[in-house]
């Protein structure tokens, strides 16, 4: 199971250093999600991690700055692809210079997971999938939809939304690909310690973590 962070949406000075942690403690995937930062903002935090790392970065915004630095990819919110001509420009930029990229974009209902794209995504962010508070599912989602929709879909979906020690064993055992950590790491007061207290409770419960 793969274990993702997606970061804080707010800006925050510590964060960088904080993320450079996780990495070193083994974080394969950040999502780099900054809505309100500029492309100059954007670049600036990426410079504050080493560059050895880079190749882990997913960024939700400014999607140029794949060609400046060697990230892992892109994510496509629904805003980039209704902007159908800037999209195509961006995909004809990857394919002139063959660079290979991860892309993801996000599902908000169980509905959209049968969805045909334009786009082959490597994989979906789906939910809010739990309530962090009562660790059920949000509303909208349920047991035998999302065993049906990973089974039968084609396609990969990382958790996100109330993932917690316990709501991540259940996404495992219904068959995500993985599970993306937000606001169980940003809202401690020690988002790393809160990152180790989960893979210690993973490999306690037997949780593969890639």
């Amino acid at each position: 199971m793969e274990l993702t962070v997606i970061t804080s949406s707010k800006k925050n000075d510590d964060e960088p250093a904080i993320v450079t942690r996780l990495f070193e403690a083994g974080l394969s995937t950040l999502h780099l999600r900054k809505p309100r930062f500029s492309t100059k903002q954007l670049a600036s935090y990426i410079e504050k991690i080493p560059a050895h790392f880079h190749n882990r970065i997913i960024i939700h915004s400014h999607h140029d700055l794949i060609f400046k630095f060697n990230l892992k990819g892109v994510h496509f919110t629904d805003v980039h692809l209704e902007r159908k001509f800037k999209k195509w420009w961006f995909l004809r930029k990857l394919r002139v210079r063959n660079k290979k990229i991860f892309s993801s974009r996000s599902y908000h209902k169980l509905s959209e997971v049968y969805n045909t794209e334009e786009i082959k995504f490597n994989y979906y962010l789906l939910g809010t999938v739990f309530n962090a508070l009562t660790n059920t599912f949000y509303s909208g989602f349920y047991e035998h939809g999302l065993t049906a929709a990973i089974k039968t879909s084609g396609k990969e979906f990382i958790a996100r939304g109330g993932i917690n020690e316990q709501t991540i064993e259940k996404a495992y055992h219904l068959g995500f690909k993985g599970a993306a950590l937000n606001s169980y790491l940003w809202k401690s007061e020690n988002p790393f310690e809160k990152y180790v207290e989960i893979l210690d409770y993973c490999k306690e419960k037997g949780i593969p973590i890639d």
